[in-house]
C-alpha cells in the first residue's frame, strides 16, 4: 500500500514536470527584461500579440497589441486608420544585428495591409531602423499598417533574418 502511494505520487510529479517544457508563445512578465523572458521555441510558430518568440540564433521579438491612430494628411499610403505596433527586438546572439533586416508582413481580415509611413507622428517605417543592435541589448521599433475603419483581425508575420532566412512566426489578434 505504501509503495502504491509513493508510485502514484512519483507519476504525478513526473507528469507535472513534463508539462513545464519551453514554448514559443510566452506571455511576458512585466517585471522581467526581454533577456530574462527568453524561451526556446517549439514548432507552433504562432503567437498572440504581447508574447515573445525566440529564434535559434538567440534573437527574440515581442509584438505589442496594436493601438489605433488616425493618419495625418502626409501619411503614405492614404488610409482611414492606422494600426501601430511596437516590436521589441532583443539581440541574444553573439553578433550585431540590424533591425531593418526584419521581414514583417501584415494582413487585416485576410487581405494584405501595407506598411504606413507617417513621419508627422514618428512612424518612419522599418527602413528607418538602421542602427546596429549589439549583442545583449534590446530596442523598440514602431511599425504602422493601413487598415480599414472598423475592428479587424490582424496577423503580422515576422522573420528576423529577412524573407526566407528564418522560420516565420505569425503574431495575431484584433486591431
Amino acid at each position: 500500500m505504501k509503495f502504491a502511494k509513493s508510485a502514484a505520487g512519483l507519476c504525478l510529479l513526473l507528469a507535472v514536470a513534463g508539462c513545464a517544457g519551453p514554448s514559443v508563445a510566452v506571455t511576458p512578465d512585466e517585471n522581467l527584461t526581454v533577456e530574462q523572458r527568453a524561451e526556446t521555441p517549439d514548432a507552433t510558430m504562432n503567437a498572440a500579440f504581447g508574447t515573445q518568440r525566440v529564434w535559434g540564433s538567440g534573437l527574440s521579438v515581442v509584438v505589442s497589441a496594436p493601438r489605433s491612430l488616425s493618419p495625418s494628411d502626409t501619411a503614405t499610403p492614404r488610409a482611414p486608420r492606422t494600426a501601430v505596433f511596437t516590436l521589441t527586438v532583443y539581440n541574444g546572439s553573439k553578433n550585431a544585428y540590424r533591425p531593418s533586416q526584419l521581414a514583417v508582413k501584415a494582413m487585416a481580415n485576410g487581405a494584405a495591409a501595407p506598411e504606413l509611413v507617417d513621419s508627422v507622428q514618428g512612424l518612419n517605417g522599418l527602413a528607418a531602423a538602421a542602427t546596429e543592435l549589439p549583442p545583449g541589448k534590446d530596442t523598440q521599433v514602431l511599425l504602422a499598417f493601413a487598415v480599414p475603419e472598423g475592428p479587424v483581425q490582424m496577423q503580422l508575420t515576422v522573420q528576423p533574418g529577412g524573407q526566407g532566412q528564418d522560420a516565420p512566426t505569425v503574431f495575431e489578434g484584433q486591431a
